[in-house]
């Protein structure tokens, strides 16, 4: 997205986080062709993430998927935060045609409704309340379809560990070159090198030069 466009947007989740209140975070990813990363956010208490933070897995793989194309947007998927904390998740897709341009973000932390209800119920002794049968169902149905789809990274690093094991990698141990072809191969399937800044920060886990990351990656197209 171009620059007046961006600070549009950039208002807009301003407004939407002021608008919403507390408990909702809203977030604006700038994807371009040099990397993605957060433009703007409002309410960063809840992921404790900030401006330049990078995209979360999950969205990496909504890239890599090109799930854009054939959705607008998705709602309601289940994250977490760093601190363990669960929230729902929105994502907006925008779009030019069929070129991602970036993302608008909704997460929201309704701990704080289940905590009244469950404080409510407390005050009037109801220990043993039946939900109507429809809500019932409807509960089986999340719980079902509740695995955590995201979690809402911090850094490069946070991503890396969950896909890699940082520990090998900060042992001091020289890995192989096939070693670091294998590694490399791993994040580029998980998108990891659409993050704005990855190849540097890879470059300096792996203990190499940007250069060979890239040649890494030539490979890694090439096959």
């Amino acid at each position: 997205m171009d620059k007046k466009q961006k600070e549009q947007l950039g208002k807009l989740v301003k407004f939407l986080g002021e608008v919403l209140g507390q408990s909702y975070e809203v977030v604006l990813h700038d994807i371009t062709e040099k990397g993605a990363y957060i433009a703007a956010i409002e309410n960063n208490h809840i992921s404790n993430r900030s401006v330049n933070s990078p995209l979360t897995g999950f969205a990496l793989e909504l890239l890599k998927n090109e799930e854009y194309k054939d959705n607008d947007y998705l709602i309601n998927y289940k994250a977490m935060t760093k601190r363990g904390n669960s929230v729902r998740g929105s994502t907006f897709f925008i779009k030019d045609d069929d070129k991602i341009q970036g993302m608008l973000c909704i997460n929201h932390n309704d701990n704080a409704y289940k905590n009244v209800v469950e404080e409510i119920l407390k005050l009037g002794n109801i220990t043993d309340y039946n939900k109507p049968q429809n809500e019932q169902i409807q509960e089986e149905y999340l719980n079902k379809n509740s695995e955590i789809v995201e979690y809402l990274s911090e850094s490069i690093e946070d991503i890396l560990a969950g896909i890699i094991d940082i520990s090998l990698l900060n042992s001091g141990v020289n890995l192989r070159p096939e070693k670091k072809q294998e590694i490399i191969s791993a994040l580029y399937d998980k998108g990891v090198f659409n993050i704005k800044g990855a190849v540097l920060k890879v470059a300096d886990l792996l203990h190499m030069s940007e250069q060979s990351v890239y040649r890494y990656l030539k490979k890694v197209d090439k096959s």
